[in-house]
């Protein structure tokens, strides 16, 4: 299981010898301003949840996957509210999918991704 999401960006943080203000000027708001480093403090001590927007620039700059930091902060959700808008003809697909895996118990996601990626890369 991976680390709560403070500890993992304080980590990863610490790894690359950045302070707080330092990082922080390197992550930007939606509007391209940065974050302030008290907001980066807080995001590190478990008191703020980050917009996925700043959780994205946050694994850019530190270099760590940005699913797993979605995941992690609990906005999984977001990855399929953005496939949705861009694909709204696949919603009851979707829907129908995550029902199927639900009723049954699926847990084996890994593997349904690699099939997908597999797919795709025999496609190109």
């Amino acid at each position: 299981m991976p680390p709560p999401l403070g500890d993992a960006i304080n980590q990863a943080r610490r790894v690359r010898k950045l302070t707080l203000r330092q990082l922080a000027d390197q992550v930007t708001k939606d509007d391209g301003t940065p974050i302030s480093p008290q907001y980066l403090n807080d995001i590190e001590l478990h008191h703020r949840v980050p917009t996925p927007h700043v959780l994205r620039e946050l694994a850019r700059v530190l270099e760590l996957d940005a699913d797993m930091l979605l995941a992690t902060a609990g906005a999984a959700d977001v990855v399929v509210r953005e496939y949705l808008a861009l694909h709204p003809e696949h919603a009851e697909g979707i829907i129908r999918l995550f029902r199927a895996a639900q009723g049954r118990g699926f847990e084996e996601w890994e593997r349904l991704r690699e099939i997908v990626e597999q797919k795709a890369n025999s496609s190109s």
